[in-house]
């Protein structure tokens, strides 16, 4: 399968999510110390689309993958964060 863009991996990846696991992943970006750091009004309220946007705009979109991955995991979302990898890597 060849691989899909960042944002249509993370896309599909995000909306299998529970909305209770969207709303982790959502606080667990806001709540990393890393730099650079996304605050709170940036996602609260919003979709997955707009979600994705800010990822990839704020960390380009290798950082995008990386950090969404970390988060997933982080959340006990390890089966999609396989899927994002998967998905984007063509492997």
């Amino acid at each position: 399968m060849p691989p899909k863009s960042i944002k249509r991996a993370l896309v599909r990846v995000l909306e299998d999510l529970t909305k209770q696991d969207f709303e982790r992943f959502c606080f667990m970006l806001v709540d990393r110390r890393e730099e650079p750091r996304i605050r709170r009004y940036r996602v609260e309220g919003k979709n997955i689309f707009d979600v994705v946007d800010i990822l990839v705009s704020t960390f380009a979109e290798k950082g995008a993958l990386e950090v969404s991955e970390e988060i997933l995991r982080q959340i006990d979302c390890n089966k999609s964060a396989e899927v994002l990898v998967k998905e984007v890597t063509g492997s």
